[in-house]
């Protein structure tokens, strides 16, 4: 009986603990549905509505091309701009932004992001006209305009010393960045190695992030896994900008069948144009 009473008591045993894991990977099922759901619902509640802003021209003359809002955009409900993240957006002077954009380019390149999302906040619907009610402060300053000098050469030499003009103007003329010493500020690094503010990624690195910017916020395109040195701030990973009638400019595709089987278009140059000599993606 001894023998037999020893195999329930370890069958139950067994039991038991195959319903305590079978337990443990509902509840972690239901978990990740729950967190999926949540997020299917903040995506399709608020991303519309913080977003369609961006689908629209503003009263600057803008070098974004406009477009016919999308379907889902016209259709989606309007927020209520009570219920966005207050953003005040600094008028600096024109030497900052504007008059980087007498180049064309910094319209449509890859790095136009800066540009972009300085366009859309203008018109953001929880854009705070008075900055004491703002949560958060957007800092204008176009650093990647001109980030290919004539010789062809990729340069952001100007940009460490053009932001930190930047800051000191915002700090001496309100008080807010020295309230929280730009915590609640907001900044774009949309080039290569973000806020590092250099092209080459070994010179990137031995510069580092500049001190006055450590503590604010940056939105970078730039973003690899382990976290690079050049994220060691509080960094958000926006995508590179992509003009949004591009395709208008796409060629017919062709009707004879193709001979290339795939086209890589990159760094791939026997003798790189930048300075060091060396190659300038990986």
């Amino acid at each position: 009986m001894k023998p037999m009473a020893r195999r329930a008591q370890l069958q139950h045993h067994q039991c038991h603990q195959h319903l305590s894991l079978k337990a443990l990977h509902l509840r972690k099922y239901y978990k990740w549905i729950l967190w999926l759901a949540l997020f299917i619902y903040l995506f399709l509640t608020t991303t519309p509505n913080s977003y369609s802003f961006l689908f629209h021209p503003l009263d600057l003359k803008p070098l974004l091309p406009a477009k016919t809002n999308p379907p889902a955009l016209i259709q989606s409900p309007q927020p209520s701009s009570a219920a966005l993240p207050r953003i005040y957006v600094y008028e600096l002077p024109s030497r900052y932004n504007k008059d980087w954009l007498s180049n064309s380019r910094c319209g449509s390149h890859l790095f136009a992001s800066e540009v972009a999302i300085h366009e859309a906040l203008l018109g953001y619907p929880g854009r705070a006209v008075d900055p004491n009610d703002a949560d958060f402060f957007f800092v204008p300053v176009y650093v990647s305009c001109n980030f290919s000098t004539p010789n062809g050469f990729p340069s952001l030499h100007h940009a460490r010393p053009l932001l930190s003009s930047a800051v000191d103007f915002v700090s001496s003329h309100l008080p807010f960045w020295n309230r929280s010493h730009g915590r609640d500020h907001v900044f774009v690094a949309s080039h290569d190695y973000g806020a590092c503010f250099h092209a080459m990624e070994d010179v990137a690195i031995a510069d580092g992030i500049p001190v006055f910017m450590k503590r604010s916020i940056i939105l970078q395109t730039f973003g690899v896994r382990p976290p690079h040195p050049c994220q060691q701030a509080e960094h958000v990973l926006i995508p590179p900008y992509v003009p949004p009638d591009i395709e208008d400019e796409w060629p017919a595709p062709e009707k004879a069948r193709r001979d290339i089987f795939v086209f890589f278009r990159g760094k791939m140059e026997v003798h790189p144009k930048n300075v060091s000599g060396r190659f300038y993606s990986k």
